[in-house]
């Protein structure tokens, strides 16, 4: 696997702290936040040049086959996802609380033509899902409880939503019609 590896992880770091305390919570129709240009510039080069090649998995069993999954790269994770200053970020914005780092659930997911989610909320092991998008198409909708569907957030390179995980928050994914949807999930538990 390659390696994404750099001194300028404070820099990087930096700047995804600034996205994410200048976004602003959209309510409607539950807590969620979208953000553009989530990485620094750099940052998204470098983690699309060392997108993985190989030691990919198949999805959970059951689930739809077009997506396999692998852990993020380790250093992304520490100085990215487990970050104190990136989830500190998160956890002050509108409706949230820090009480301290979360347990990080880290993954890379490469979607191909055919993958697609029915409406679901997340495990409720999940407290925050942050999902984002790197190549592809193909965005998250935001529904009801029936599925009706109220938004659609949509894909676009170095994109992000971050959502409150709770019993309201319904959302789904349409069939995949390119050949590589990829994207970075982190999970605080």
């Amino acid at each position: 696997m390659k390696h994404l590896s750099t001194e300028k992880w404070k820099l990087y770091r930096n700047f995804t702290v600034d996205k994410i305390k200048n976004s602003t919570v959209d309510w409607d129709p539950y807590w969620h936040v979208y953000i553009r240009d989530i990485l620094h510039p750099e940052l998204f080069k470098q983690a699309k040049d060392a997108w993985p090649t190989g030691g990919w998995s198949p999805n959970n069993i059951n689930l739809n086959p077009n997506r396999k999954l692998r852990r993020a790269w380790k250093d992304y994770v520490i100085n990215i996802m487990e970050h104190t200053d990136i989830q500190k970020s998160i956890y002050t914005l509108s409706g949230l609380e820090y009480t301290g780092d979360r347990k990080v659930m880290d993954g890379l997911y490469e979607d191909t033509v055919g993958y697609a989610v029915g409406n679901h909320t997340d495990s409720h092991t999940i407290d925050i899902a942050w999902q984002t998008y790197l190549t592809g198409a193909t965005g998250t909708n935001i529904n009801d409880e029936q599925g009706n569907l109220i938004k659609v957030l949509p894909f676009a390179e170095n994109s992000c939503w971050i959502m409150r995980n709770d019993s309201f928050s319904f959302h789904s994914c349409d069939p995949v019609e390119v050949l590589s949807r990829r994207s970075i999930m982190t999970r605080y538990l």
